[in-house]
């Protein structure tokens, strides 16, 4: 019946072994041994098939709905079908194929025989693998030729791959199925090792204080124990073990400090560093095996235990450290502050205004007398001193060669003092002017133009929670303290203390930190009509305050954008003539800001929306005081303010350049104006944009008067700056 060949055949030849019925419902003839019988299955996934006689099968072929593959592939000038095409292959003896599975399913055989796949000679069409019926594969055998040793030829190996990439759905990693499969038998059956070590690994830090011969200091009492560890284990697998180990360990010892863990370093006892070994090398596998008893010429393996050390560098630890320290400092602050609200102290009761009034003045405090606490640099101490969470009492020093001699006080000069300081009582006013506010800060940070224009979330200021921090803010809010009031906001001393997030340098890195906090107000005048220098200083509602302290940031914002795209053109200007200008270029940024949302007590971040309770826009101190502070240039015009005469007039005229560089370079768009501060620090600006900007919407709020950017080119005055050949600018005004 070699006429007869169903691809469903696989280990069931084509004919009965015994009398059976057809199975096809509209048949049901009797199959006698040695007919043709035939498995079809069905089309439904888990139902079973059936077995028909040989007329069935000749129709179930004939409907269009039968899914069949010949398992015998045409050749060129060959017939399809018939026996004939067999010829040439080489399939597995199915007797073979039964012993084969049951001795790999056995625990004695490790080595089952390797799956290989059949060739089937050149082809027109590519279909998957031919399964064939059993009873022809006796035709022939041509079995892969194979070395005595059991190695297969490459020629071999890659011809069985170009026949098996020759199938649908078949790639050439199907042909390594059986070195994989004798692979994993191997690792399946295969005893544990018998050579174990184990592992104690610790956390520990550079610097500090060391015991004597020990190279780390450990933290946190992080020590764990691993034990069945293979002896041939080599470098990279160690370092894999030992920091999944301590990971967690030293995350739970300080969640909230951000550790850097791709900094840290595997070591050994000997303090050598694991990721310099060579991978594939037993590590401690050497250190196990010693000399066999006398009589015993191999060496036999010991099992030990070895150390393991992760250390974290002495720069991060230091960090962690002065983050400790200042998170501590800011917690006795708090409790103290906190102690003093709650004192009883006999005095009037202060009033809750809707509206925060003060008589011609608003409100602010004196500098809070509170002496500095210096952060303990713990990386310049030397490797005798220890840490400051486990110091004890140093012994006592030697007397010195010559002996200090006592000295009662002055008679007269301590009576003054007892009687000046016997008369001292507390000022309840500047106790009650300091106003402690639990604040969320985000900074305004500095972005190059690229970035705005290829980024679209970056084309304003935003409040991110993730880039925000949290911490304290001291205000004093008596009027004899204000540090200025404008025609719109008033700016008042604070100190300000983060939490969490402590950046290196700017807003916030140093504890206690000396800020000014600025607030928008509103004049409230008598009810009788305004009257001179008469009015009260009230506060917008919330909303109106948060809307215009972010449209202040959001100007702050652009501004460092335009004055950095400013300072590139002019870099790149004088980096590409070998000859420098003939002046010296001032250097000067805008003051490191933020925008600052305060809470009421209990409810910070996550509390109700309402909670929110004011806005405050808060800025480094300028240095110098009011006397340092310059108007270099008006928000109306494009000249200096100040006469030639006068200090800070160099320093106007490069600002006046700077406007120039910013109008050509944005094709008369925009440019700062409003220039005031120090001669190195800028505050208090605004950005001027041009009317097609707009279309009508309100930009960088009142202050953007968009008619001075329509006449810059002619009110615009040149001055040597802008004359400079090297920078190639356009002549404007009366230059021009």
């Amino acid at each position: 019946m070699s006429n007869y060949e169903l691809m469903s055949q696989y280990t069931e030849d084509a004919f009965a072994k015994e009398d059976r019925l057809c199975q096809h419902p509209a048949c049901g003839a009797n199959i006698a041994k040695g007919d043709p019988c035939f498995y079809v299955a069905t089309i439904e996934h888990g139902k079973p098939g059936r077995y028909v006689c040989g007329p069935c099968h000749e129709r179930y072929q004939k409907k269009a709905a039968t899914s069949v593959r010949p398992a015998v592939r045409p050749t060129p000038g060959s017939a399809s079908g018939g026996s004939s095409g067999f010829a040439g292959r080489g399939p597995p003896d199915p007797h073979v194929i039964r012993q084969s599975v049951n001795a790999g399913q056995r625990k004695l055989s490790v080595n089952p025989p390797p799956v290989i796949p059949l060739s089937h000679g050149q082809s027109e069409f590519s279909a998957g693998p031919d399964i064939s019926v059993p009873s022809l594969w006796q035709a022939s055998s041509q079995p892969t030729p194979h070395s005595s040793s059991g190695y297969t030829p490459h020629h071999a190996q890659a011809s069985s791959q170009q026949a098996l990439c020759s199938s649908t759905g078949y790639t050439p990693h199907h042909a390594h199925y059986g070195s994989e499969c004798d692979r994993w038998a191997k690792l399946s059956y295969a005893p544990p090792p018998s050579q174990m070590i184990s592992l104690e690994i610790l956390a520990v830090h550079e610097g500090g204080s060391r015991k004597k011969g020990g190279r780390g200091t450990p933290f946190g009492s992080i020590c764990e124990g691993k034990k069945d560890i293979d002896a041939q284990i080599d470098a990279p697998g160690l370092i894999k073990i030992a920091l999944d180990t301590i990971y967690l360990k030293i995350q739970s010892f300080c969640p909230a400090f951000q550790w850097r863990y791709e900094e840290f370093v595997v070591r050994d006892s000997r303090w050598v560093d694991l990721s310099g070994h060579h991978a594939r090398e037993p590590y401690f596998y050497s250190q196990c095996i010693q000399a066999g008893r006398k009589g015993l010429k191999s060496p036999i393996f010991k099992t030990k235990q070895f150390a393991l050390m992760i250390v974290v560098p002495e720069s991060q630890w230091c960090e962690y450290e002065e983050w400790t320290e200042r998170v501590e400092e800011w917690t006795e602050r708090a409790e103290e502050d906190e102690a003093t609200r709650q004192a009883p102290i006999a005095t009037t009761a202060i009033s809750k205004a809707s509206i925060d009034v003060f008589q011609g003045e608003d409100y602010l405090t004196t500098e809070v007398p509170l002496p500095k606490v210096p952060l303990k640099k713990t990386h310049l101490h030397t490797a005798s001193s220890l840490s400051s969470t486990s110091s004890s009492t140093s012994p006592p020093l030697k007397k010195a060669a010559s002996a200090n001699i006592f000295q009662s006080p002055d008679r007269n000069e301590l009576k003054e003092a007892l009687r000046s300081g016997g008369i001292a009582n507390v000022d309840a006013q500047s106790v009650y002017d300091l106003q402690n506010e639990n604040v969320q800060l985000y900074w305004i940070a500095t972005r190059p133009m690229s970035e705005i224009l290829e980024n679209s979330k970056y084309q304003s200021f935003t409040l991110h929670t993730a880039e925000s921090a949290t911490g304290q803010l001291t205000v004093d809010t008596s009027s004899a303290n204000l540090i200025g009031r404008g025609g719109f906001k008033t700016a008042h001393p604070g100190w300000l203390t983060l939490a969490s997030h402590i950046p290196t340098t700017g807003l916030g890195s140093i504890l206690h930190q000396k800020v000014v906090v600025k607030r928008p107000f509103i004049k409230v005048f008598p009810p009788n009509g305004p009257s001179a220098g008469t009015y009260k200083v009230g506060r917008y509602a919330v909303a109106d305050e948060l809307s215009k302290q972010f449209k202040e940031a959001n100007v702050l914002y652009w501004a460092n954008s335009l004055l950095d795209l400013t300072y590139a053109f002019v870099n790149h200007c004088v980096a590409a003539l070998s000859n420098p200008p003939p002046f010296e270029i001032p250097r000067l940024h805008f003051i490191h800001a933020g925008l600052t949302l305060s809470f009421l007590p209990g409810q910070m971040i996550i509390a109700k929306p309402c909670s929110v309770r004011a806005a405050f826009l808060l800025e480094e101190l300028i240095p110098g005081g009011p006397d340092a502070f310059v108007k270099f240039i008006h928000n109306t015009d494009c000249d200096p303010l100040l006469d030639p005469s006068e200090d800070g007039y160099s320093t106007a005229l490069f600002l006046a350049f700077t406007q120039h560089v910013q109008y050509e370079k944005t094709g008369g768009l925009a440019y700062i104006s409003d220039y005031q501060g120090s001669t190195e620090l800028l505050t208090d600006l605004q950005i001027l944009t041009h009317l097609s900007v707009s279309e009508g919407n309100d930009l960088f709020g009142d202050g953007n008067i968009e008619d001075v950017v329509s006449q810059f080119e002619k009110k615009h005055v040149c001055n040597h700056y802008c004359e400079w050949s090297g920078f190639e600018l356009e002549a404007y005004g009366r230059q021009a």
